[in-house]
């Protein structure tokens, strides 16, 4: 009886040990115990996309743009896409019908308005590069033109020319061959600002009471201004007319997209010549 109890008892041990052949079966034990895990359709990396798309930006167009009656040219929206994305133009609004654009942004009327029919036209442009778009309503006011006149248009011949300051250089109007000058214009009469010049683009000349326009918080001067083409392409001006019985003693024309380009306008009472340009001392040569 007490030989049976011996070896009952070492075989139990060598079992708790291990014992018997090496075997694992301690270890398998524990490993079956261990809880199971699956994961599945998780992804370890960040969850934060890292795309993103801007919206087009249309620059530079003013909310209130005057052309002159029976031409059907308005104007070239201007926009960029931080992306680079190709941009797509379309109208919509009071009056998108009467009116077109192209994909490089040329505004246009379908018919040449006339301004005793209708004065002014509503119209909301949008811009898109396929994901985001961008709006701005505009309103066209058109401006009357005198259907006859007595006395030719006197034109001024524009281009645009880079001048070195010493240190940097930058863009100015050259009227006459003269950078940026001083333009002396005659009451009662008409002219015109010629910018067929292929230097001229994007480059349009507008008048303001104030020095440098609207760069200079001044406001773009409407009174008888009219546009026909865009900058740079054949037969594309700027027109002035002045009234003989004006109050204007001054004027200044700029560049409506770049600041520093235009110079001062002195308006006087008419004489045979029908203006005058005075060279800008700080670029003479």
């Amino acid at each position: 009886m007490k030989n049976n109890f011996v070896l009952l008892f070492a075989s139990v041990s060598l079992m708790a040990c291990g014992g018997g052949g090496g075997s694992n079966y301690g270890q398998e034990t524990l490993a079956a115990m261990q809880p199971s895990t699956t994961v599945s359709g998780i992804n370890t990396s960040s969850a934060t996309s890292t795309n993103s798309n801007n919206a087009p930006v249309i620059n530079d167009l003013p909310s209130t743009l005057p052309v002159n009656e029976n031409q059907t040219q308005i104007t070239t929206v201007n926009a960029t896409d931080g992306d680079g994305d190709s941009l797509t133009y379309s109208l919509s609004g009071e009056d998108a019908d009467l009116l077109q654009v192209t994909e490089a942004g040329a505004l246009t009327f379908k018919a040449a308005p006339d301004f005793e029919e209708k004065s002014s036209y509503f119209v909301t442009i949008t811009v898109s590069d396929g994901s985001a778009a961008t709006s701005q309503d505009l309103n066209i006011s058109i401006t009357d033109v005198a259907e006859t006149t007595s006395q030719a248009p006197v034109e001024l011949v524009v281009i645009v020319q880079s001048v070195s300051s010493g240190y940097s250089s930058s863009n100015k109007y050259s009227i006459d061959g003269e950078i940026a000058p001083t333009i002396t214009l005659a009451r009662g009469k008409t002219y015109r600002f010629l910018q067929s010049d292929g230097s001229n683009s994007n480059h349009p000349v507008r008048f303001s009471l104030t020095s440098n326009g609207t760069h200079n918080n001044g406001t773009t001067f409407s009174e008888g201004i009219s546009y026909v083409g865009f900058p740079g392409s054949t037969g594309a001006y700027t027109q002035i007319q002045i009234p003989e019985d004006s109050n204007l003693t001054s004027l200044y024309y700029f560049c409506s997209n770049h600041s520093g380009m235009g110079g001062a306008i002195s308006i006087g009472d008419m004489d045979s010549s029908g203006y005058g340009v005075t060279a800008n001392s700080t670029f003479g040569f």
